[in-house]
């Protein structure tokens, strides 16, 4: 019985792994957090937290995949849809001025915020999705922890998050929509999910939760 945590991305709860967690073998203790129950500061802050949770199999989504690729220590660990960090001066300092309006903005007026965010090209195929209503339903929410993710958004921003060191035991799963995270790294495991785009575990939870166990028997071999 594999001991399974696993972080959402930004904004997330944890209900969004209910899909891939009922996909998965019945057996699988989950344990599912969010940057916010992590302390929702810096990636590798939420990282030292993340290392003191004792699992079998660490999966992470968007930012939630930067946490664990910041807290890699040898448990086998899946990254969903997750960057592997910025290269360059100009370009870190471009993206954390880009996070910090966008955490203001999310301050000042966060329904206008949820609109503008979920209409990046990044979210089409999530948009289109049959569960889309119900995800947006959810992230209204939002609204009363809107302080509280701008924080996150800001500190964890990948303009203010050393690039990771990739190490063993991990590997990547991407959606081939996704038209910024499509390309995993091609010297780790991975597995690409057809018709699909960055939010894998919402849009397609039965091929991601099949991804998720396939990966899982290679780290172990």
């Amino acid at each position: 019985m594999p001991r399974v945590v696993a972080v959402t991305g930004f904004l997330g709860a944890s209900c969004d792994f209910d899909g891939v967690r009922s996909a998965c073998p019945k057996d699988w203790s989950w344990r599912v957090l969010t940057p916010l129950d992590l302390g929702g500061g810096s990636i590798s802050s939420m990282a030292t937290q993340l290392q003191s949770i004792s699992a079998d199999l660490r999966i992470g989504y968007s930012m939630g995949g930067r946490v664990l690729l910041a807290a890699q220590d040898g448990t086998p660990t899946l990254a969903l849809s997750a960057g592997t960090g910025l290269h360059g001066a100009d370009a870190r300092a471009h993206r954390a001025q880009i996070d910090d309006v966008r955490a203001e903005e999310l301050r000042q007026d966060p329904p206008t915020f949820l609109k503008a965010w979920y209409q990046q090209p990044l979210f089409d195929a999530l948009r289109s999705s049959p569960g889309w209503e119900d995800i947006k339903a959810r992230r209204c929410g939002v609204v009363q922890q809107s302080e509280a993710w701008a924080a996150v958004l800001a500190a964890a921003s990948p303009g203010r998050t050393p690039v990771p060191a990739l190490g063993g035991g991990l590997g990547f799963v991407v959606g081939n929509l996704d038209q910024a995270y499509r390309v995993p790294p091609e010297s780790f495991p991975h597995r690409v999910i057809p018709r699909a785009g960055h939010a894998i575990h919402l849009e397609s939870p039965e091929a991601t939760a099949l991804a998720i166990q396939e990966l899982f028997k290679e780290l172990q071999s």
